[in-house]
C-alpha cells in the first residue's frame, strides 16, 4: 500500500516508479534544479519501506544537501516514514569539497559510488540516489554517465517538464539496464531563488559547525590527500631562499618531488621566476598563495579514507608543520588524512570566497 502525505502531489503516471521502489534495487534520480527530486526521493523511500524493504537514501545533491552538510554526499537509512529527506539522520557523509560538482566531477562521482556501496554493505535492498540539478551540457553528461556506470542502478528515474534531460538518457535507449522511467514534474513543486538556495546552504553549514572547537593537527600524522602539499620532500632553508629570489616573494613552505617543486607563498609569485625555478629542479614549479588556505573547508578522513567530519582551516604554522582547525568532530585525533575543499567559510557558515590549492606555474 502506498504511503502518502497531504503535501505531496503524486500524479497517477508515477505508478511505475512507485512499483520500482516496492520491488527494491537501486533507483537513480535525474532532474533539473527545483524539479522535485528530493520530494520524489522521500516518496520512493517511504514506498519501499512500506513494502518491507530495508530502504536507504544517498543524497548526492551537494549544493542543496538534505542529508548531512553541503559539499558532501550523505547516506541515511529510512527507519520511519518521512515527509522530507531533511528528517533523516546521516549515518555517513563523503566530502566532495564544493557545492557544485563542476570542477569536482571525479570526487562527486566516487563519493556517490562509495556511499551506495556502503548502503549495500549495510543491507539496504532499496537505495534511492538523489542527484544535483546539473543536467545541461557536456559536463552534466560526463558526470551523470560516470555516476551511473559506477553506481550500476536498476532504474534511472527522470523528472522533467518537457524533454530537458533526454540528452542524458539517449545512451540507455537500447540497454536492458538501467531501465529508464520518465516522470512529469509534480504541480506542487515550489521553485527557490538563487538567494534562497544560498541562505539554505549557509544555515546548513551553521547548524553543522555549531558547538565546534579548535584543534591542532600535524601534517606528518594527517597528510593532505588531494594535493602535492605534504606529499613531497621538504626542501632545506638555503634552497627555499633560492626559490624566494626567483619568485620575488616570501616562500612559507617548499617541497620537491619527481615533478619539480611546490611552494606556498605570501603574495604573488613571479611567473618568469617560476619557470626558471622549475627548470632548476628538473620539472615544474607551482606556487599557491597562502591566503587561499584561510578559512578553507576540509574533510577529515579516517583510516580507510572515509569522511569522519568537516573542518575549517583557521591557522597554519609552517615552521612547526601544524594546522589549526575548527571542527565539531568529537575525536579529531582519529583523523589520518585531510581532503581539501574549494570553499572558504566563516564559523557561521557564511561563504567568504573560493580557495584551495589550485596552483599557478
Amino acid at each position: 500500500m502506498s504511503t502518502t502525505h497531504p503535501s505531496w502531489d503524486i500524479p497517477p503516471a508515477w505508478k511505475p516508479a512507485l512499483e520500482a521502489a516496492r520491488a527494491g534495487g537501486t533507483l537513480f534520480l535525474i532532474g533539473e534544479t527545483d524539479s522535485g527530486k528530493s520530494t520524489l526521493a522521500a516518496v520512493l523511500a517511504n514506498e519501499a519501506r512500506a513494502a518491507g524493504r530495508h530502504a536507504a537514501v544517498v543524497d548526492a545533491d551537494v549544493g542543496q544537501s538534505s542529508i548531512g552538510p553541503p559539499a558532501c554526499v550523505g547516506l541515511a537509512n529510512v527507519e520511519r516514514d518521512c515527509v522530507s529527506l531533511s528528517e533523516l539522520t546521516a549515518m555517513a557523509i563523503d566530502f566532495v569539497g564544493a557545492c557544485s560538482p563542476v570542477g569536482h566531477l571525479l570526487q562527486a562521482a566516487t563519493s556517490t559510488a562509495a556511499l551506495v556501496a556502503s548502503a549495500r554493505e549495510g543491507g539496504a535492498d532499496a537505495i534511492i540516489v538523489d542527484t544535483t540539478g546539473l543536467v545541461s551540457g557536456g559536463v552534466a553528461r560526463a558526470l551523470k554517465s560516470a555516476k551511473i556506470r559506477l553506481v550500476k542502478p536498476d532504474a534511472v528515474i527522470a523528472l522533467q517538464q518537457d524533454d530537458e534531460v533526454e540528452h542524458l538518457l539517449a545512451s540507455y535507449r537500447s540497454s536492458s539496464r538501467p531501465r529508464v522511467l520518465r516522470l512529469r514534474m509534480s504541480r506542487a513543486v515550489k521553485p527557490r531563488s538563487r538567494e534562497e538556495r544560498a541562505a539554505r546552504r549557509q544555515r546548513s553549514f551553521a547548524d553543522y559547525f555549531a558547538g565546534g572547537r579548535s584543534v591542532e593537527l600535524s601534517w606528518k600524522d594527517v597528510p593532505v590527500e588531494n594535493s602535492a602539499w605534504t606529499n613531497g620532500e621538504p626542501v632545506p632553508g638555503h634552497m627555499r631562499a633560492y626559490a624566494e629570489e626567483r619568485v620575488a616573494c616570501e616562500v612559507l613552505h617548499a617541497e620537491r618531488s619527481a615533478d619539480g617543486i611546490f611552494l606556498i607563498v605570501e603574495g604573488r609569485a613571479d611567473a618568469d621566476g617560476l619557470r626558471t625555478l622549475g627548470e632548476s629542479f628538473g620539472g615544474t614549479a607551482r606556487a599557491v598563495e597562502s591566503a587561499s588556505l584561510a578559512n578553507l573547508l576540509v574533510g577529515l578522513l579516517g583510516e580507510t579514507g572515509e569522511t569522519l567530519g568537516l573542518g575549517i582551516v583557521e591557522g597554519i604554522d609552517f615552521r612547526r608543520r601544524r594546522m589549526s582547525l575548527y571542527t565539531p568532530l568529537n575525536d579529531p585525533d582519529r583523523s589520518r588524512g585531510i581532503r581539501l575543499g574549494s570553499l572558504q567559510l566563516a564559523r557561521d557558515g557564511t561563504q567568504l570566497g573560493s580557495g584551495g590549492l589550485s596552483a599557478v606555474g
